[in-house]
């Protein structure tokens, strides 16, 4: 398995069929948000946002595709947020393919590329954000849950240094999220309620 960036893809259809076959999952929330047949004029949708803005584009932010064996199986992305260019926003539109999902690809490959991009371009605060239906995920990102104990993190992953948990919801791109995040300056800090 390897992680590319988007801007290195060779065949772009190649994407716009992974978005779209994610689009067909309608038991996921997040499917709505991968692909549209008008996505050109839908700027909720991936292929929308990566072809008609900047927030995946250097110096704003990157986007990851993880490739096994020449198939595309997932992808994620980081950008600076708007509310504060020192803070990047890390997992946007992280998608795995369903044969995959127990795999940790995104654990393993896709967020440590998003963090690597966040070191190398001197971001203070990596976070990751979830709406009302899924913030039970959050729950994973905890060493312990349920009595057991999580593996141990290596640097390269994470939350290796620290795991954050804001105990409101903020408002990210007009919509109420909840947020995780990972100092990598611990000199740096934010308020939060700025964006309630």
């Amino acid at each position: 398995m390897e992680i590319i960036t988007l801007t290195s893809l060779k065949n772009i259809d190649k994407f716009l069929s992974f978005c779209k076959e994610a689009y067909t999952e309608t038991d996921k929330l997040a499917s709505e948000n991968m692909w549209d047949d008008n996505w050109e004029s839908k700027p909720h949708t991936l292929p929308y946002i990566i072809f008609y803005t900047n927030r995946f584009k250097y110096p704003n932010g990157e986007f990851h595709i993880a490739v096994d064996n020449n198939n595309i199986i997932g992808c994620s992305g980081i950008y600076r947020s708007d509310f504060c260019k020192d803070i990047g926003i890390a997992g946007c539109r992280t998608w795995i393919d369903k044969k995959y999902r127990n795999k940790s690809v995104a654990r393993e490959f896709l967020l440590p590329a998003d963090k690597k991009w966040a070191v190398d371009n001197d971001i203070k605060i990596i976070c990751l954000t979830f709406n009302n239906y899924n913030k039970n995920l959050i729950e994973i990102w905890k060493r312990y849950r349920l009595g057991e104990n999580r593996t141990t993190r290596k640097p390269y992953h994470l939350f290796y240094n620290n795991f954050n948990e804001l105990t409101y919801p903020v408002n990210i791109q007009y919509t109420s999220q909840w947020i995780i995040y990972e100092k990598l300056d611990n000199n740096f800090n934010y308020d939060w309620e700025k964006i309630l």
